[in-house]
């Protein structure tokens, strides 16, 4: 495994499976704009930032990505099912459409999205890149007294109709009575002192991600107002890349209910609702069955 320095960093985010085949993986940094990874001679980037546009009629986040080599088809996947739209659009660029409501909200729930590569020229001719799409927060402005994580995680609450939710975390500094959070929409449900938890249903963070040039509004303060102030944006961004020329399944195959997630998730306390101690959304919903 490579782990690219420029413009990335690596973390310690499982990348489900490893094999003896030739793989290529980048994850992504805060400030990283693109990530590149390799395999063979071919070259593969994607900007990390993904837009918002119209598509087919309704909103939808759009990620671009260039090859080193000509492109003859692209298509994008997850096991055993097409999903999402790839599309060529020009010799070596491409583009993913994740629509919103389901696709969208499948990704951001921590689903890897496969996109198998044919090029016209290079070794090998054919391979698979897999990518991770998350909420971020960036372009942090204003007061050092606010702090607020990167990270937006999909955890797994127990919710009428959707047990899946959306949380960020943010803390201040110094006696604090409250933390406010406004926006034109995509307000999360703020929560806790000092350190918050900020939650979001999928509906409330795509509107918060849309258009990703409005950022969310932090103010904290007691009994005479609001002391600090802080602006932050809320995006989607590939936050991990990986290719190979193996068999995407065998590489990179579905995770089993992890026996520490199981015994956390079955040792709460009869009513609990909230079960994000025990991992990530897709780790406990792998124990629920």
């Amino acid at each position: 495994m490579t782990c690219f320095a420029a413009l990335a960093a690596c973390d310690n985010t499982p990348i489900e499976s490893e094999s003896t085949e030739e793989l290529g993986v980048s994850t992504a940094a805060e400030t990283a704009t693109r990530l590149y990874a390799t395999v063979g001679d071919n070259e593969l980037s994607f900007e990390t930032l993904g837009t918002f546009e119209q598509r087919d009629g309704v909103r939808a986040l759009v990620i671009r990505a260039t090859a080193n080599r000509y492109l003859a088809d692209v298509y994008s996947f997850v096991p055993d099912d097409l999903f999402g739209d790839a599309n060529i659009i020009s010799e070596r660029r491409f583009e993913i459409v994740l629509h919103d409501g389901y696709e969208l909200n499948t990704m951001l729930s921590g689903l890897p999205l496969f996109v198998k590569v044919i090029t016209n020229t290079g070794t090998p001719r054919s391979y698979t890149a897999r990518i991770v799409v998350a909420p971020r927060f960036f372009d942090f402005r204003g007061s050092s007294g606010i702090w607020i994580d990167e990270a937006v995680t999909p955890r797994y609450v127990v919710q009428p109709n959707n047990n899946l939710l959306y949380r960020g975390h943010a803390s201040v500094s110094g006696y604090i009575d409250w933390l406010t959070v406004t926006a034109p929409d995509g307000i999360p449900s703020v929560y806790g002192r000092p350190n918050y938890r900020l939650d979001w249903s999928y509906p409330t963070l795509q509107q918060a991600m849309d258009p990703h040039t409005v950022p969310l509004n932090f103010s904290a303060g007691g009994d005479n107002g609001a002391t600090m102030q802080k602006t932050a944006r809320l995006v989607a961004r590939v936050t991990e890349l990986a290719l190979t020329d193996g068999d995407a399944y065998e590489v990179w195959p579905s995770l089993p209910c992890d026996p520490v997630v199981s015994n956390c998730y079955h040792s709460q306390p009869a009513g609990t609702t909230d079960f994000s101690q025990c991992g990530t959304y897709r780790q406990v919903l792998r124990c629920t069955y």
